[in-house]
């Protein structure tokens, strides 16, 4: 056993630490008391504190013990007359000792502890890692925020990192913004595949003089799919990060097919914008080669000017669609107009597996592997768990290609809520300041969970910006891309929801929120929006910000917090969860798979091939008994009825509630507004009504709470005179049911509905009944949502008429039409 005693000769008081075996609590605490005698300065008195208790021993008690230690040490910094007086003593007894650097903090509180290069700077001294982390315990438990644990363990990670408390709680201070700080990984670049020269690749002359316009070579992940069979006809699942190429992939393999006489294009995606920017895309890259493009999406049948100047063909040469654009093709029977398919490209095809539109992409997979059994089917994804089990599932080979084609940082900004829009301005500006060695300036995408955020945080936003999302028209939309495209806009802020569609050329992505909606973003979707900073064609690096509040939820009963999420999200991986339809689903595409084949046996097969699990017995029985469909040795054959349903996406609830209200005599106005309400609308006047009754008005009229506080008591008398006016109105007209649970039962979504539909038929555009809501009511709607509920109801209309007509309801098949018509104008 080693005996070692710590001398502290501070202007006070002389401290004494004897310490056994190296241990950082002492054997006790003593005080000395020194005196000066004729042979030099001694001991005068010996305190011994010891479990709380004071006790005065004889001074000859540390003589022994410093004669019997095996190392006297003298602290450094203690007061330098106290020191001299010390250390003379211990040359009256003929004793050394060494001057060492200890831990202040650990003195503090009795302890003893070295400083050492481990040691962690702190208010202009260093201090022992032990009480640095001490201290970043006591200040994240004493400010008003609560940090998560992942939190406190990531600020433990950088402390270990820098070595610098000050440094690290700086991390909790957004005001003083650490690039090196707030990085948590980089991710490096890497091309070590070898890539292939587009010279020598076997296609036709003229695409292969169109593609070296642009590049001599193909990028890697190109080279590995040219080198595993795309130009020889082999179906592959491609996963690989945004802005590897992957696109590219499915156009040489389709485009090829084209001019070698092989068969269309068929190019599937999952969003309208992404659609309409391939169409146009590929119009003008190909339309030189003689190649035709045309684009089938849901929103097509009210008339905008977008949609007249845009082809829609079937016998075009490429056929851009989203999902269900291509699959109304084929649920409507009309599979043989498409023609003879050489190659179909589905793109994002990981949504696969979600659980709202995964089975419509499933099924319209296995419907066109039936009617097109001899095309090449290449699959893009940039995010898929389990790739393996996914090319199985699709008899694709895999193309797996892990690497960024350009370096990648990832930031934690730990902020308050009230700082993001400070830090996301700072961020942005300091990005679009930079010049990438191709030339292209620095551009943000911000994603945040709701569309009024984007208008919030571009209107606050200290730079040029816009936003983003589908509610907008195509025109607005249009105009955003082309402006960012040409480096003009330094910021887009978008949803989450537009994660994977349309390509903006960014470099740095910030995340104001890491939620879709109100619900946490998955990893998926994470890796998704991430994915699309940096662009090997414009920029050198990559960066990704996260900024996180501690303690922000968005419901009560979400257990994590946002910093939490964070960390959760930038250490995660994604998990392969197996993916099961509802039941209802499950009708919906057996009936869909129906209008495509008359055989029993093929309907098994394409179902069997599924990703969910079918038993095709049991639900054939169930739309037999319900007769949407006749069995007859074999054959299967949709009914009038069960046609309508397959034709119009109903799912066999929905069918059934147009065919009873048919038979109710109900008119089609009203079925068509029951089905499916307008809701995305928003008091135009939100924050001055907020202002003005010092509440916090959710911005969506018919969200929560939003009429009970604006109706309640005298607040509408403090209001200003045109906005209650305009607010009377719109209770008078909209409010004035007796239902027992008004304004929650309903109605009054109806009525509005009821009135969107209405104004249209007056003549309006989406724009313009917008502006007529706002003049009328003071509550206001995105044009781009208002277009999508008119197609939907316009499509709701279709399957009213033909159910009228097939239950000889004449007259309502008659006010079904006309007012179909008045709609799409």
């Amino acid at each position: 056993m080693t005996l070692w005693i710590l001398i502290i000769a501070e202007r006070a008081k002389i401290t004494v630490l004897p310490i056994r075996d190296k241990k950082k609590k002492p054997l006790f605490v003593g005080e000395l008391v020194m005196q000066t005698t004729a042979t030099g300065p001694r001991p005068h008195k010996f305190k011994v504190i010891l479990n709380n208790k004071e006790e005065f021993h004889p001074p000859s008690e540390l003589t022994e013990l410093l004669r019997t230690a095996d190392r006297i040490m003298i602290g450094r910094d203690g007061d330098p007359q106290q020191t001299a007086t010390v250390i003379s003593m211990l040359q009256g007894f003929q004793l050394s000792a060494d001057v060492v650097d200890v831990c202040r903090f650990c003195l503090l509180k009795n302890m003893f502890n070295f400083l050492n290069r481990r040691s962690v700077r702190y208010h202009r001294e260093k201090i022992c890692l032990d009480c640095a982390r001490d201290e970043l315990t006591r200040v994240l438990s004493s400010s008003q925020v609560t940090y998560g644990e992942e939190v406190c363990d990531r600020l433990e990670e950088v402390l270990l990192g820098t070595r610098d408390l000050d440094r690290t709680l700086l991390m909790l201070n957004p005001e003083e913004l650490d690039h090196e700080l707030t990085r948590f990984d980089a991710i490096a670049a890497s091309t070590e595949v070898s890539t292939s020269r587009i010279k020598e690749l076997p296609i036709h002359r003229k695409f292969r003089e169109l593609l070296l316009q642009k590049s001599d070579v193909l990028l890697p992940v190109q080279s590995i799919s040219v080198k595993n069979g795309l130009l020889k006809g082999q179906s592959q699942l491609v996963t690989s990060v945004t802005a590897t190429g992957k696109t590219l992939i499915g156009e040489l393999a389709g485009i090829e097919n084209i001019l070698r006489k092989k068969g269309k294009l068929l190019y599937l995606v999952p969003l309208v914008a992404l659609a309409n920017q391939k169409y146009d895309q590929f119009t003008e890259r190909y339309s030189g080669l003689g190649i035709q493009t045309s684009i089938r999406v849901g929103s097509a049948r009210i008339k905008v000017s977008k949609t007249d100047s845009m082809r829609r063909s079937l016998d075009s040469d490429i056929i851009v669609g989203t999902y269900e654009g291509i699959d109304y093709i084929l649920r409507t029977g009309a599979a043989d107009m498409l023609g003879y398919i050489g190659t179909v490209v589905v793109d994002e095809v990981h949504t696969i597996e979600d659980q709202e539109r995964g089975h419509r992409l499933d099924g319209v997979i296995a419907r066109l592997k039936y009617s097109a059994p001899d095309a090449q089917f290449i699959y893009l994804s940039a995010t898929v768990a389990k790739p393996e089990i996914m090319a199985k599932h699709l008899n694709a080979k895999l193309i797996e290609y892990e690497y960024r084609p350009v370096p990648i940082e990832r930031h934690l900004v730990l902020c308050p809520e009230h700082s993001k829009i400070k830090i996301m301005t700072k961020l942005a500006r300091d990005e679009y300041g930079k010049v990438s060695s191709k030339g292209h300036r620095g551009q943000t995408i911000i994603f945040t969970n709701s569309r009024r955020n984007c208008h919030r945080i571009s209107e606050a936003l200290s730079i040029p910006s816009a936003p983003y999302h589908a509610g907008l028209t195509s025109q607005e939309r249009k105009k955003v891309e082309v402006s960012f495209a040409k480096g003009r806009l330094p910021v887009v802020v978008t949803t989450a929801a537009l994660a994977a569609g349309v390509d903006f050329p960014a470099s740095q992505v910030m995340f104001e929120s890491l939620a879709m909606g109100i619900e946490w973003l998955n990893m998926q979707e994470f890796l998704q929006m991430l994915g699309r900073a940096g662009r090997p064609d414009y920029h050198d690096r990559g960066e990704v910000v996260l900024l996180a509040s501690p303690g922000k939820r968005y419901t009560g009963d979400q257990g994590d917090t946002e910093d939490t999420v964070a960390l959760k999200l930038l250490k995660g991986e994604m998990l392969h969860t197996r993916v099961d339809y509802g039941e209802e689903e499950k009708l919906e595409e057996i009936l869909a798979t129906a209008a495509v084949t008359s055989s029993e046996k093929d309907l098994r097969r394409i179902h069997g091939n599924m990703l969910a699990d079918y038993n095709v017995d049991v639900l054939l029985r169930r739309l037999e008994k319900q007769k949407f469909l006749q069995r007859n040795k074999g054959s299967v054959e949709l009914t009038r009825f069960g046609k309508i349903a397959a034709g119009h996406f109903l799912s066999v609830s929905r069918a059934f509630l147009i065919r009873d209200a048919v038979l109710l005599d109900q008119g089609p106005l009203n079925i068509v507004t029951n089905l499916e309400f307008f809701d995305g609308v928003y008091f135009k006047y939100a924050s001055r009504i907020s202002a003005t009754l010092n509440v916090n008005l959710p911005s969506r009229v018919f969200q929560g709470a939003s009429l009970d506080i604006l109706f309640e008591g005298e607040n509408m008398g403090k209001l200003d005179i045109a906005l209650r006016e305009q607010l009377f109105d719109f209770a008078s007209e909209f409010l004035t049911c007796t239902c027992k649970d008004s304004p929650y039962c309903g109605c009054a979504e109806r009525k509005f509905s009821e009135k969107i539909i209405t104004i249209r038929t007056e003549g309006y555009d989406p724009a313009g009944i917008v502006r007529k809501i706002e003049n009328l009511y003071g509550v206001t709607a995105y044009p781009g949502d208002v277009l999508g509920y008119l197609d939907s109801a316009v499509r709701n209309l279709d399957a009213v008429e033909m159910i009228a007509k097939a239950y000889s309801k004449k007259e309502i098949a008659l006010e079904a039409h006309r007012l179909k018509k008045e709609i799409e104008g």
